[in-house]
C-alpha cells in the first residue's frame, strides 16, 4: 500500500467515495457535478491510498485557508469505499499523510472536524479541542491561542 497525491483524471472516482454519506439526496451525477464545482475541493490537495493498483482511500489536505496558522494543515473528506470500510485504509492513509505533512513540509499541527466517532481519530493520536468538533495532532510546536480553524 502506498499513499500519494491524486492525479486529475481521479477526481470522479474520489469524489464518488464518499457519495453514500454526503450526497444528501442527490443523484449520483448531481453529486459528482456539485463537487467538480467546490471551491473548497478544488483548493485543496486530494491524496488517496492505493493497494494493488486501486484506490481503497482518499482525503484532502489544506493549507493557508480556514484561518489555518503559518505551519498547520487541515485534512477532511476522509473516506474509504463503502465495501473496503472496517480494514484500516482510512487509517493508514492519515498515517502516511501525517508523516509526509510532519516529515517533509514543517507541519506543526494538524487539525480536522470529526464528523464521525472521535474515538477513531484519538487512535490515531488526535486530541479533541474542548467545546468544539476540532481535534489536533501536534508535534508540540503549535501556539495555540484558542483560535481554531473553521469548518473545511
Amino acid at each position: 500500500m502506498k499513499a500519494r497525491k491524486a492525479k486529475e483524471h481521479e477526481l470522479d472516482l474520489i469524489y464518488s467515495i464518499g457519495f453514500d454519506a454526503w450526497s444528501s439526496g442527490l443523484s449520483l451525477e448531481e453529486y459528482l457535478v456539485g463537487c467538480r464545482k467546490s471551491k473548497k475541493y478544488s483548493a485543496g490537495t486530494w491524496y488517496v491510498l492505493v493497494e494493488k493498483d486501486e484506490i481503497v482511500s482518499s482525503l484532502i489536505v489544506y493549507k493557508s485557508m480556514f484561518n489555518l496558522k503559518e505551519g498547520c494543515f487541515g485534512i477532511g473528506s476522509v473516506a474509504t469505499f463503502r465495501e473496503l470500510r472496517q480494514n484500516g485504509y482510512a487509517s493508514r492513509l492519515i498515517n502516511l499523510v501525517k508523516s509526509e505533512l510532519f516529515g517533509s513540509l514543517n507541519c506543526k499541527a494538524l487539525y480536522l472536524h470529526s464528523d464521525i466517532d472521535r474515538q477513531f481519530y484519538s487512535r490515531l493520536g488526535f486530541v479533541s479541542i474542548q467545546g468544539s468538533d476540532c481535534m489536533i495532532y501536534s508535534n508540540g510546536q503549535v501556539d495555540c491561542d484558542g483560535s481554531l480553524p473553521t469548518y473545511f
